[in-house]
């Protein structure tokens, strides 16, 4: 879904993705190979799951479209989704992968209505390459706080406002 121009969270998404793709710059083979944190998924799976998830269509119907397909071909499992969006954006090498990730430092899409929840996946994914890398990183904070109150009042991907309750 685009994002309004004067949405706060735009600078902070265009500045952890230029980040992350700096601490990237330089990996060896060996390095993209590394397992993360998320999973299965190597250091270049991953960011090509970001490159897929800021690579959204600027005609949402076609993207709804595509994105129904999608999800529908995969049974609504959302893991096969995931799968197939991420090999789309995967390159031939990690140097390509990387480079079609620079593509969308500065985009304004996001797979969701909630920018925060957008940006909230682009920072944990970010952790899951960095620290079994050991590159240290901690995100703005004007990026952290939205992030964690949007997480801290719903119920998301996990039962963040659960695990809060009471802190």
């Amino acid at each position: 879904m685009a994002r309004s121009r004067d949405d706060p969270l735009r600078a902070p998404a265009h500045a952890e993705r230029a980040a992350l793709a700096d601490d990237l710059t330089g990996l060896t083979a060996e390095q993209w190979r590394h397992r993360t944190l998320c999973g299965r998924w190597d250091d270049e799976a991953v960011v090509a799951h970001l490159t897929a998830a800021a690579s959204l269509s600027r005609w949402r119907w076609r993207w709804r479209w595509r994105w129904v397909r999608s999800m529908a071909g995969g049974r609504f499992r959302v893991a096969v989704h995931n799968r197939r969006r991420m090999v789309e954006h995967r390159g031939g090498t990690p140097a390509d992968t990387l480079e079609q990730f620079r593509t969308v430092i500065d985009s304004s899409t996001a797979p969701s209505g909630h920018t925060p929840a957008h940006l909230g996946e682009l920072l944990v994914h970010a952790q899951d390459i960095r620290q079994p890398l050991g590159l240290a990183r901690t995100p703005a904070i004007d990026a952290l706080t939205p992030v964690a109150d949007f997480y801290a009042s719903r119920e998301v991907a996990v039962r963040s406002r659960t695990a809060v309750t009471g802190l």
